[in-house]
């Protein structure tokens, strides 16, 4: 090896600045294969959560961003779990919250998701708050600690965010289906309830009643409010009024409907004509009571639903509702929520399903 020796340095001075300059270039050349995620995400102008989420097979980020940080971990000598590059190949678990399961919209829906995340490879852990929001707080915190890698909520409350506040603070991927919480912009899959009560009006309307009374449920439920608005639209559109003793709110359940039909039996201006009800759970409800008291539905009283749940079975009985396709929403909650696991764009205006009316004999229609 030669040295060329700069004016005015001795060789030995010139042997010596060579052979410092190659340890400072043999100590960078070590320093970086020991690199830290600091290293990581700084060489890659990511954040070091996402180097995070990338070593521990959390989702959140892209899997380009989460190739490239897998990579260069390894070239600087990082050990990279094997949950890290199997995160697509382990079944991730993914959360479900529902609001109540004493109403059977949310059983079917519940069944529906659960399946659907089963063909997708993903595990599905179930709750529900029974509309309760401190339990609804409570179990989204218990699942974010258990280590679900997004969460389907139904059970969210109108006006509420402390529950959206929760998981950006996690960096939880999270989808709305039938409710939603309308100060926060976040992926949502549902139908136009408004729209869909004011047609079941319009339909009640046209068989001549004019005593019309609502059995909606709760305030805190942004589905429920949005099918209450409906139903008003609708009897107003028609030239009609419902006096405030007529609007009753109630639990979703058959229970909130055993309520509302002793409020309605209660009342001193007798019975309305017909009642349209915020759920199928609700209808069933008002039904079972008004059998047990002898009052006939649809003769002494029509009643029309909403969701499009299974019955009960009553011989030669069937309830007119609004039809919610349940599995399509389903599917497309499990489709929105895998695209947020995988840092993907998502359409958080909303996903709105087509619903149906469907013509029972409640109303005193002949069934289609």
């Amino acid at each position: 090896m030669s040295i060329s020796v700069p004016k005015g340095l001795s060789k030995e001075a010139s042997l010596g600045r060579y052979k410092e300059k190659c340890m400072r270039v043999n100590e960078n050349r070590s320093r970086a294969t020991r690199g830290s995620a600091s290293d990581i995400a700084q060489v890659l102008g990511v954040s070091k959560a996402a180097v995070s989420y990338a070593l521990n097979g959390k989702p959140g980020i892209s899997d380009e961003t989460r190739r490239s940080i897998i990579e260069l971990a390894r070239a600087y000598g990082i050990e990279v779990p094997e949950r890290a590059t199997n995160m697509h190949t382990i079944p991730s678990l993914v959360g479900l919250v529902l609001a109540d399961l004493s109403n059977p919209f949310y059983q079917e829906l519940g069944v529906a998701v659960a399946e659907v995340a089963r063909s997708h490879n993903l595990n599905t852990l179930l709750a529900h708050t029974g509309d309760r929001p401190k339990d609804l707080l409570s179990t989204v915190q218990t699942m974010t600690q258990h280590g679900v890698n997004g969460i389907i909520l139904t059970a969210t409350q109108d006006g509420d965010a402390s529950v959206a506040r929760l998981l950006r603070n996690a960096n939880l991927p999270y989808v709305q289906v039938s409710r939603k919480m309308p100060t926060v912009r976040a992926a949502f899959v549902g139908i136009d309830n408004k729209n869909a009560a004011k047609d079941m009006a319009l339909h009640m309307v046209s068989h001549g009643y004019k005593k019309i009374a609502l059995a909606i449920g709760p305030r805190s439920s942004s589905a429920s409010n949005e099918r209450h608005v409906g139903y008003l639209e609708g009897l107003i559109e028609s030239g009609l009024s419902t006096p405030t003793e007529w609007i009753v709110r109630t639990d979703l359940g058959t229970g909130g409907g055993y309520n509302a039909a002793k409020h309605f039996r209660s009342l001193k201006r007798g019975l309305p004509e017909a009642i349209l009800c915020g759920s199928d759970a609700i209808a069933f409800g008002i039904i079972e009571d008004f059998n047990a008291h002898g009052i006939s539905v649809p003769d002494d009283v029509a009643v029309g639903g909403f969701d499009g749940v299974t019955p009960a079975v009553w011989p030669g009985f069937s309830l007119t509702t609004i039809v919610q396709p349940i599995r399509a929403m389903a599917d497309q909650a499990v489709v929105q929520l895998e695209n947020l696991m995988r840092n993907e764009r998502v359409k958080q205006t909303g996903i709105v399903c087509p619903y149906e009316l469907h013509i029972g004999n409640s109303c005193r229609c002949q069934p289609i």
